[in-house]
């Protein structure tokens, strides 16, 4: 196993101090040490990337915004930038996103059809930037596999549940570079046998100091929190 320091990821941003897939959030992720920053997008009704994790704005829509339901997909960027979320922040862009980064970011592609363009905009970005160092991750592998097929050189990792052969063949199969599982089903036998088929192992979401250990004795690549300071201080510690 690897015994290099693991890159700390932020979740959503900091989810644990600040709206989630906010300007906010990424900013505050950033300045408290997180090395890539970790978002989910959707396709807007006009083909706007839109960050956000739900299918809706319903969950995470301030009770006082205009605008306080409907899906993603159904509403169109205008409509989308009268939603007013938690502090008084806005539904953000990829593109916004991806201009304000100064580290790379995993872009967790929620609906497949989203692939495209999100692909789209990281071709568009200038060569060296933080941002054009991102890698696209996702449940989807067939929106993963449609990103291998047409622009192979953008990275990707493939989300699962638990680590198992069957999935470890799929994400080598989709030419990925990772393997992303959650945090509660890995276990040292399934990241070893992760890195023995060449990819990254990057679970998610780890938040107590129980699962912070376990991360750390499977050797993983990088280390997803809401609360990027906290890994910080553990790793420095």
């Amino acid at each position: 196993m690897t015994t290099s320091r693991p890159r700390i990821v932020g979740h959503r941003g900091v989810a644990a101090h600040a709206p989630e897939n906010t300007l906010a959030s990424f900013r505050r992720a950033i300045a408290d040490g997180a090395e890539l920053v970790e978002c989910d997008v959707h396709l807007s009704r006009d083909g706007h990337v839109v960050v956000m994790h739900d299918e809706t704005i319903d969950r995470t829509a301030d009770p006082a915004s205009p605008l306080r339901t409907g899906a993603i997909a159904d509403l169109t960027r205008a409509e989308l930038d009268t939603v007013v979320l938690a502090d008084g922040e806005k539904v953000p862009s990829l593109l916004e996103l991806l201009a304000l980064t100064t580290v790379p970011v995993f872009i967790e592609v929620k609906a497949a059809p989203a692939a495209a363009a999100v692909v789209r905009l990281l071709q568009s970005l200038p060569e060296g930037s933080a941002a054009a160092a991102s890698t696209v991750i996702s449940f989807h592998a067939e929106a993963l596999a449609e990103i291998r097929r047409d622009v192979p050189a953008v990275p990707v990792s493939y989300l699962v549940e638990v680590i198992t052969e069957e999935r470890i063949r799929t994400a080598v199969e989709l030419g990925a570079t990772g393997i992303g599982p959650a945090i509660d089903g890995l276990c040292l036998a399934a990241a070893r046998a992760a890195r023995d088929a060449g990819l990254q192992v990057n679970p998610w979401t780890v938040g107590t100091a129980e699962q912070l250990a376990v991360a750390l004795a499977c050797g993983v690549d990088s280390i997803t929190s809401d609360d990027p300071a906290w890994v910080r201080e553990e790793l420095d510690g």
